[in-house]
């Protein structure tokens, strides 16, 4: 079972300038005017790139991150395709990435862990999903389940490259034994699909998601592996 790898990082971790951006990468980001929104993706790109360069181990300012035809990120060295499933996600002021073999597809989200209205969660969440909302505690620990829901079904959708073009609704989250300490096992299912099947944890006020379209192993942190 493939145990994919994966990084964690934050707004301070990026680099000042643009020498780690490829040419490609720049044009991308000169057409986004919103500050917030540039902060936003460069973090993304760099979490990715890092991720992806300690899983080929090579520079991170060798890779580009340029989306597909159906938006999902695909990490490039010149004009070669890498071989390497990639998602990435970030929210604020973190970044994610999860890098693995191309096989299996994978897909990830990090959620900042606040409050989701009753109107949030009867618009998005199943009635089974309601019911285990209603079971945690309230306060912090079913804000945390209420953002583990919906990165779980976002993580999903990447995994099948639909992104909210899919609706979200008719995913269901299923949790396994796990308290998100450490990686803990979930599965979202669909109605016209496979499975998705993946992990969560509890990261420093936000909630993490991997998914794959087939089982895959506890993902292990990269951190170690960088710069390698």
């Amino acid at each position: 079972m493939t145990a994919p790898g994966y990084l964690v990082r934050s707004a301070a971790d990026v680099p000042a300038g643009d020498g780690w951006l490829g040419s490609r990468e720049r044009a991308v980001q000169g057409g986004l005017r919103l500050a917030v929104r540039r902060d936003a993706w460069r973090l993304g790109r760099w979490t990715a790139k890092s991720a992806v360069g300690a899983w080929l181990g090579i520079a991170p300012e060798e890779i580009e991150i340029l989306a597909a035809t159906d938006g999902a990120p695909e990490p490039w060295t010149g004009e070669e395709q890498l071989p390497v499933a990639l998602s990435l996600s970030h929210r604020a002021g973190l970044g994610l990435a999860v890098a693995g073999p191309r096989a299996p597809v994978l897909g990830c989200d990090v959620e900042l862990v606040e409050p989701r209205s009753p109107a949030f969660q009867r618009e998005w969440f199943a009635p089974a999903e309601r019911s285990l909302l209603a079971t945690a505690a309230a306060g912090q620990e079913a804000d945390l389940t209420a953002n583990l829901l919906w990165t779980a079904k976002e993580a999903a959708t990447k995994v099948r490259r639909g992104g909210l073009r899919l609706d979200v609704r008719r995913a269901l989250v299923e949790l396994g034994d796990g308290d998100g300490r450490t990686w803990s096992p979930l599965t979202i299912t669909w109605p016209d699909a496979a499975p998705a099947r993946g992990w969560w944890r509890a990261y420093d006020g936000h909630v993490l998601t991997i998914a794959g379209d087939r089982p895959i192993g506890a993902p292990r942190c990269l951190d170690a592996l960088v710069g390698a």
